[in-house]
């Protein structure tokens, strides 16, 4: 593929008094026309060239309906959609990449207008504000693992199954920063910790790293579901941060073990969003019996106990339909238990590699933005 360096711009709105709804429309009809025609079809976008090169690219071609289906091997009888892209976000997976299909379009957090879909889509349609997780694990026609991505650029694809109806009360910079986060923690909390039965008892939970985004979804969304006792884990400045979003008490890594202050088996569920060595073997003493381990990031015990479970879960694997969990997360947003109070940077397509640096630090409170258009 030839990237150029004298970009055909996408065409721009001049300044009207029009009703929100006409504009729309006249938008999407300028960039169907547009990408569509015979000088369309490229857009700006964050791209690797190698695993471990990555640059901004101002003419990338536009991706096309139908283009996932002859990609990946284990998508058939799906429907694809083409968002213009408002708005990502940077999650640690995303500053890495596999060396198949080069050059390629990173990024997993979409946040967008439904531009295009196909003929037999049944849910979605023109207009519509969504949201999602494009990140997702998927296989070639020859078994060959790999992810999907495509969110950094002014243009995507999804399968129609990825994609949510956005919350109405965010704008696309927290609606860019939330899906897979939340996605992330609703699924190990519910799956795995059973977290639609905490209201029916005294429940105890422990969130390691409460004050990353995963973790910051997840104390929300546990505090949502009934947790009674709400435990995590971060540095002594993000004390107050993770008090804000449900904590009842916070402990200080840098400090304190928290598997030395919490007495054994006073816990119901532990989420370990860190992936500290030997974390699981500290769980099995600190759980009660039917208590239940999960982790996104570390091992599991070589010493399980028989009256508790232990799981290790990634999201990515599970990421090809999601609707049932974005309409739960969803609703979660529109009643006021989920946000994303943290956003940091706003970023350019152009500065994501700034906005890498800072994801690098692991000490982000909440998200890094990515602005796209």
């Amino acid at each position: 593929t030839v990237i150029s360096n004298t970009p055909m711009e996408a065409p721009q709105l001049a300044s009207t008094r029009a009703p929100s709804s006409l504009l729309l429309f006249f938008h999407i009809s300028l960039l169907h026309a547009w990408l569509h025609g015979e000088d369309g079809g490229s857009m700006p976008a964050f791209v690797a060239h190698a695993t471990d090169r990555f640059a901004f690219a101002d003419a990338f071609p536009v991706p096309v309906l139908g283009s996932l289906r002859e990609i990946f091997g284990n998508l058939t009888n799906t429907c694809e959609v083409l968002v213009e892209v408002k708005s990502s976000s940077v999650n640690p997976t995303d500053r890495h990449t596999d060396g198949y299909r080069l050059p390629k379009v990173l990024g997993a957090d979409v946040a967008g207008i439904v531009v295009e879909v196909e003929d037999n889509c049944t849910r979605l349609k023109v207009g519509d504000r969504v949201w999602g997780d494009i990140g997702a694990n998927a296989y070639f026609p020859n078994g060959t693992k790999t992810k999907e991505l495509g969110a950094y650029a002014r243009y995507a694809v999804a399968l129609e199954t990825q994609l949510g109806l956005m919350p109405s009360n965010i704008g696309f910079p927290e609606g860019g920063s939330l899906p897979k986060v939340a996605l992330t923690s609703y699924k190990a909390l519910v799956w795995y910790g059973k977290a639609n039965t905490w209201d029916k008892k005294e429940t105890a939970v422990l969130l390691l790293g409460g004050s990353g985004g995963t973790g910051s979804a997840g104390l929300q969304m546990a505090s949502a579901f009934g947790a009674t006792s709400l435990i995590t884990t971060t540095s002594k400045k993000n004390f107050e941060y993770c008090q804000e979003l449900g904590a009842t008490r916070v402990i200080d890594y840098k400090s304190d073990n928290w598997w030395e202050v919490l007495e054994d088996e006073s816990l119901d569920v532990i989420y370990d969003t860190v992936g500290q060595h030997g974390t699981a073997d500290r769980a099995m003493k600190k759980l009660r019996s039917g208590g239940h381990f999960v982790t996104i990031a570390g091992m599991l015990s070589k010493n399980p106990r028989p009256d508790v479970t232990q799981d290790f879960f990634i999201n990515s694997d599970t990421n090809l339909s999601n609707l049932k969990e974005l309409d739960a997360i969803k609703s979660m947003v529109e009643k006021g238990a989920l946000r994303m109070p943290s956003l940091l940077g706003n970023y350019s397509l152009e500065e994501i590699p700034q906005a890498f640096n800072e994801s690098a630090t692991g000490h982000v409170v909440g998200k890094v933005s990515i602005f796209v258009g």
